[in-house]
Order: structure tokens, then sequence, then C-alpha cells
């Protein structure tokens, strides 16, 4: 059993939502909506490197400007994996 970090209820390991307090076990949180792991794999990962991909191919400056830029979400989406879920609220 742990508890949760914000109203100290009891919860089970495998729970991602307190029943007490609603707060919310994720990766990330942006505007009040929290990522979870295959949202921030997605979305920080993913579509990032289909952009990049797409972008090389222009073989142009602008191509190479946005495959920069795009490493930007992929390093973020990498650092949050890394520390982990926690809890949001």
């Amino acid at each position: 059993m742990s508890s949760c970090p914000f109203c100290q209820s009891n919860l089970e390991e495998k729970k991602t939502i307190c029943s007490s307090c609603n707060a919310k076990k994720g990766y990330l949180k942006i505007n009040n909506f929290i990522f979870g792991k295959s949202l921030l794999v997605f979305f920080g990962l993913i579509v990032p490197f289909v952009i990049i991909f797409f972008a090389i191919s222009a073989q142009n400056l602008f191509g190479v400007n946005v495959s920069v830029i795009m490493t930007l979400p992929i390093l973020f989406a990498i650092w949050h994996l890394i520390l982990g879920d926690r809890w949001m609220k």
C-alpha cells in the first residue's frame, strides 16, 4: 500500500487516481491535462521524429532549422520519462 502525497489516504500500488482528492499519477502536466506514458511517447517522441523525417527530406535550410527545433520536445520527453511518473493535482 502507498499513500497519496496530497491527502495521505491509502492507495493500492497500481492505482493512478486518488479516490479521495482526485490527484492523478502521470509523467507531464500541461494545461490541467496529465500525460501518461503512452501519450508522452507519442507526442514527445514519435510525432517530432516524423516531423524531422519530413523536414530533412525537404533538403533545404528550413528543414534543417525545423529539425534542430524539434529536438527540444524529444529531449523534454526523454527527461520526463527518465524522471518517471509522479502524483499531480
